[in-house]
């Protein structure tokens, strides 16, 4: 199919059993009106699903299946879908080095692709919104079209940074090495700025797609980039997203730049705020966790990716702790692999537990789903529009079946599925109103002739990387040796 799934309208999903949270870990019985891209009203009782199935123009028997809030990817990067089976067997800083080369070699179509081909795989998995951490900034309305075209809610937060990993962690580089890396762009101030200020204007109302701030990390953003930094994170209309901590060495060398560390200096310049999300946080101190939590920013847990890249594990129960708001992500497909959150659920569930000896302090199955909808939705600015099951939200809803054979057994508590649900169970997806999966199928953009071109387009960027890959072949044990 080529054209786009259809428009918003009046559907009741009838006989489900609805997972909301703030009711407990039970599946309810009971019944959800959409219309105009919103829930409209959610029916428990017998009479209110009498009286609200009268109000739907369409009916969807859900007996048997349990509807769940969409998931949101709160940490993502477009690109990498088209770099599967790339480099992942090497710590961060060298690891970029790659993932960079192949970067360079990437074009609007190959972007649009990547684009598309990850919204095919979340739908899949239940994930109905995501934050593309987007690197590649020349290629951002390739992105955002294919994001638009994919019917999938997005956060699209482009890059911005101007410091390169050698020269923060004063890596010793031969000089033509560090000549070949520094001719890669580098952000400038009026650029930057520019372009988060076009692109909030153009995308600004739309449904779907919202612009928000991509500073790389703190540590890779000079004082001029900082500076468009704080004074766009001052308009409401800007949420903001980075890396934050990702590697040992990040941290170590932040501590001796400056006093009290990275997270210190972030708070002292005025960058922490409710409306920072950021990614990783593997290196935070418990003061650091303090400090965030006190200015209300959110980690975005990313455990497949810490764990591929050697990364390290995130301290998440000394976080829950603190009361950090919290989220998940799945990074890079060339990092974290799958964008399957209930993957990244179960690892947030398990990494803890052989070093936190009080069972009563590892984190509980509901907190989880919490963070991997509605702590997902404060992430990308959406706080109190997705993430729940309620009158007002945004129909972000997907259906699943437990009656096959990984959640068959037991019966469906938000336990069981964020322990054995996964991309089978998941029988349709609706996103702002509008069925993007249905009876197995994408209905917004036509998945197998994309899957046909992104075959032949991968092969051209792994093609063209090669004089990029020399490079990288070169450089790394450099950067091998800053951890």
């Amino acid at each position: 199919m080529s054209g786009a799934a259809a428009g918003p309208s009046s559907v009741y999903l009838a006989n489900a059993r609805l997972v909301r949270l703030e009711t407990g870990n039970e599946p309810r019985p009971g019944g959800v009106l959409v219309e105009g891209g919103s829930i409209a009203a959610v029916a428990l009782t017998d009479r209110e699903q009498r009286d609200v199935r009268a109000r739907a123009r369409e009916v969807v028997d859900s007996t048997g299946m349990i509807l769940m809030p969409g998931l949101v990817n709160a940490h993502y990067h477009s690109y990498g879908t088209l770099l599967k089976g790339t480099e992942n067997s090497l710590p961060l800083e060298p690891w970029a080095l790659y993932t960079v080369a192949y970067g360079r070699a990437l074009g609007a179509e190959a972007i649009r692709l990547a684009v598309l081909l990850g919204a095919a795989e979340m739908i899949r998995n239940g994930v109905t919104a995501c934050l593309d951490h987007f690197p590649h900034v020349r290629w951002a309305d390739a992105a955002l079209t294919a994001h638009e075209a994919s019917g999938m809610r997005v956060a699209f937060a482009p890059f911005m940074h101007d410091v390169f990993d050698h020269e923060f962690l004063q890596i010793a580089l031969p000089p033509e090495i560090r000549a070949a890396l520094e001719s890669a762009p580098r952000a400038d101030a009026t650029g930057a700025e520019r372009m988060y200020r076009e692109l909030a204007g153009r995308w600004h109302g739309h449904r779907r797609v919202t612009i928000l701030l991509g500073p790389n990390a703190f540590q890779r953003c000079s004082p001029p980039l900082l500076e468009v930094w704080r004074r766009l994170a001052r308009d409401p209309g800007f949420h903001a997203h980075t890396h934050l901590l990702e590697t040992r060495a990040q941290a170590v060398r932040g501590r001796v730049v400056w006093p009290g560390g990275t997270v210190a200096e972030m708070a002292r310049v005025g960058l922490l705020g409710e409306r920072l999300s950021v990614a990783h946080g593997v290196w935070l101190t418990p003061e650091e966790g303090d400090l965030l939590a006190r200015h209300g920013v959110t980690v975005v847990h990313s455990p497949a990716s810490n764990l591929m890249l050697g990364s390290g594990r995130l301290p998440l129960p000394a976080l829950l702790e603190r009361g950090v708001p919290l989220a998940l992500g799945t990074d890079s497909s060339n990092s974290g692999g799958r964008h399957d959150l209930f993957e990244v659920m179960r690892l947030a569930l398990m990494l803890p537990r052989p070093d936190t000896p009080e069972p009563r302090a590892w984190p509980a199955p509901r907190r989880v789903l919490e963070m991997a909808t509605t702590g997902g939705a404060r992430a990308i600015g959406r706080a109190g529009v997705v993430g729940r099951i309620e009158p007002g939200q945004r129909a972000d809803l997907v259906l699943l079946d437990p009656r096959g054979a990984g959640l068959a057994g037991a019966p469906a508590t938000v336990p069981h599925l964020v322990q054995h649900g996964s991309a089978a169970a998941v029988a349709s997806v609706m996103i702002d109103g509008v069925w993007v999966l249905r009876a197995g199928r994408i209905l917004a953009f036509d998945e197998a002739a994309m899957l046909g071109q992104a075959a032949a387009v991968s092969a051209e960027v792994r093609a063209a990387a090669g004089p990029g890959l020399v490079l990288a072949e070169t450089a790394a044990p450099f950067f091998q040796r800053c951890g």
